[in-house]
């Protein structure tokens, strides 16, 4: 599942990329695939959390050492993630941990009445980048990511008032969930796990077998995903020393 897991959040990178070539963001975007490595490159500093080398493996680790250290990333290597149980070798350092969750897609429960699935791009915007709370080049990122139409917005409404922001995007048998945030005025409510559960139906519906996001170890999404029944998969980031 691990493997699916992956291919499924590299689609979901290559259509952020293109996005935000598309809108013009200042620096270089590219997601490609080499000996069965998946690659994303940003070179914006700002987004250096996105240079990541993953679907690495014991036969591809030395492609995927040497791949690290090519002039396309300015000497400023990515993070390769490693799978749990992969040994890293010589010449490269720990970088934290990149959970990623997956879930089994079930018929779970009727559509959240209160979630608004046709929102205005502006407003599920408002709401997003505000839960987020990020600087100036992420929030351009973000926003030229969740304006593609490939991505589905979802606001969940509280008394007439948006306090809620989540997406999906769907890749062959499996779907992305993410972004997700709320505001913080609103946190505290459950708001998120009532749109990852409308998220989970709305791919159930839709024939859709797996769920996959990604999630900062600690964090109260995480949290979320794993009281939904996600299985969490703790891979090792390490970047060349």
């Amino acid at each position: 599942m691990l493997t699916e897991a992956e291919e499924v959040i590299h689609a979901r990178a290559a259509i952020a990329c293109e996005a935000a070539a598309a809108a013009g963001l200042p620096g270089r975007f590219e997601a490609w695939r080499e000996d069965g490595l998946l690659v994303v490159l940003a070179t914006a500093p700002e987004l250096r959390f996105l240079r990541t080398i993953t679907g690495v493996t014991a036969a591809n680790l030395p492609r995927a050492v040497r791949l690290a250290g090519a002039s396309c990333w300015n000497g400023d290597p990515p993070t390769l993630v490693l799978p749990p149980g992969l040994l890293p070798g010589a010449g490269l350092v720990p970088a934290g941990a990149r959970p990623i969750a997956t879930l089994p897609v079930t018929e779970l429960a009727s559509p959240d009445a209160d979630v608004d699935d046709s929102p205005d791009l502006g407003g599920f915007l408002r709401v997003l980048l505000d839960g987020y709370e990020s600087d100036d080049v992420v929030t351009a990122f973000m926003a030229a990511e969740h304006a593609d139409p490939r991505i589905r917005r979802s606001l969940l409404v509280e008394d007439g008032v948006p306090i809620s922001a989540a997406a999906l995007s769907a890749h062959g048998h499996g779907v992305v969930l993410g972004g997700s945030a709320t505001p913080r005025e609103h946190r505290g409510k459950g708001a998120q796990a009532r749109l990852l559960l409308h998220s989970l139906t709305a791919a159930a519906r839709e024939g859709r077998q797996f769920a996959v996001a990604t999630a900062v170890e600690g964090s109260p999404s995480l949290s979320n995903l794993r009281r939904a029944g996600a299985r969490v998969h703790v891979r090792q980031a390490f970047r060349p020393g």
